[in-house]
């Protein structure tokens, strides 16, 4: 690939997609849809062919850093763009057995988390109300909301 060879994207896409789509899901696991996979290992093939006048090192280590960094910037990404204004209904759902189920998962929380839980879903308060309340940066209590909400949904 050094120099100017000219080369078949769509070999290249035919022959190394299984490698970049092992090393995507191997960093993005269960973390993000299938079609965000999909859109990262979109991203490292039009990356390779953009740069294809770059390549300096064997293909296969070029096209395998792209998919990492690709993978790790769509991770990123899908933090930084996280909803953390969900409502209480996006959490009990309506059905009454169901109700009795998140309330069980709710008790399994810590005393902190249910607090947390109680004065933002329950209590209504905005994110800095509870910052001032609690004395904890915003940040901190987007994610520990954040992960409030992951297990109140887990099956456990």
């Amino acid at each position: 690939m050094q120099g100017k060879i000219e080369f078949d994207i769509d070999i290249i896409i035919d022959e190394y997609s299984n490698y970049v789509y092992k090393i995507i899901n191997n960093i993005i696991g269960d973390a993000l849809p299938y079609s965000d996979k999909e859109e990262v290992a979109s991203d490292t093939f039009y990356l390779l062919w953009k740069n294809s006048h770059k390549i300096k090192t064997n293909l296969k280590s070029y096209l395998g850093t792209i998919a990492k960094n690709c993978a790790y910037e769509k991770l990123r990404n899908s933090k930084n763009n996280f909803e953390y204004n969900d409502t209480l209904e996006n959490i009990i759902v309506s059905d009454f057995t169901e109700l009795i189920i998140v309330k069980e998962k709710i008790k399994r929380l810590s005393i902190e988390e249910q607090q947390l839980f109680k004065l933002y879903y329950l209590d209504g308060l905005k994110i800095k109300e509870i910052s001032k309340i609690l004395k904890i940066n915003i940040g901190t209590l987007k994610i520990r909301l954040f992960r409030i909400r992951k297990k109140l949904k887990e099956d456990k």
